[in-house]
């Protein structure tokens, strides 16, 4: 003879707390593998950062309409010493402008603060060899993104009238 086995309303709800408490468990534990964003560094915009002695250059970028025509650079240079520093910035193109970021201050590139490169010789859509001159760090060379003046960076496009030298 065999009989059936007895599940009664309290043996249902322990069964289903049991399951409950698993399954809060084993999907919970899934965040453990996933890294929190916010703790791993990433490139947050379209230029390129870097950091040489006491300049920070952040979201650094070109923009240009077209091969050898001049060029404006975008993002921003922060100075954390104790003294104004002076930078240039140059091409394979030519020199390009010649900036001074004040002590412990900082200077946005594209808005108010014209940084034009006389002549750009790649195409928008490539890279250009950007050269960040300092007096105390000599040449550095960032490998910055060329973009055209379209969309959100319609008031970048370089003026003819704007100096590329001081």
């Amino acid at each position: 003879m065999t009989t059936a086995p007895v599940t009664t309303p309290r043996h249902r709800l322990r069964a289903a707390l049991a399951a409950a408490a698993l399954g809060t468990t084993l999907l919970g534990g899934c965040a453990v593998f996933s890294p929190v964003q916010t703790d791993v560094a990433y490139q947050a915009s379209d230029g390129v950062d870097a950091t040489f002695g006491d300049l920070d250059v952040r979201g650094v970028l070109v923009i240009s309409d077209a091969k050898d025509a001049a060029g404006n650079i975008v993002g921003q240079l922060v100075n954390s010493s104790n003294e104004d520093l002076a930078v240039a910035f140059a091409t394979d193109g030519g020199a390009g402008p010649q900036l001074t970021v004040a002590r412990h201050s900082s200077l946005t590139l594209g808005e108010g603060e014209a940084a034009t490169l006389p002549k750009v010789t790649v195409s928008p859509g490539d890279v250009l060899q950007l050269q960040v001159i300092t007096a105390a760090t000599g040449q550095n060379v960032l490998t910055v993104p060329v973009l055209p003046a379209k969309g959100y960076y319609t008031g970048d496009k370089p003026t003819p009238s704007a100096s590329a030298t001081p």
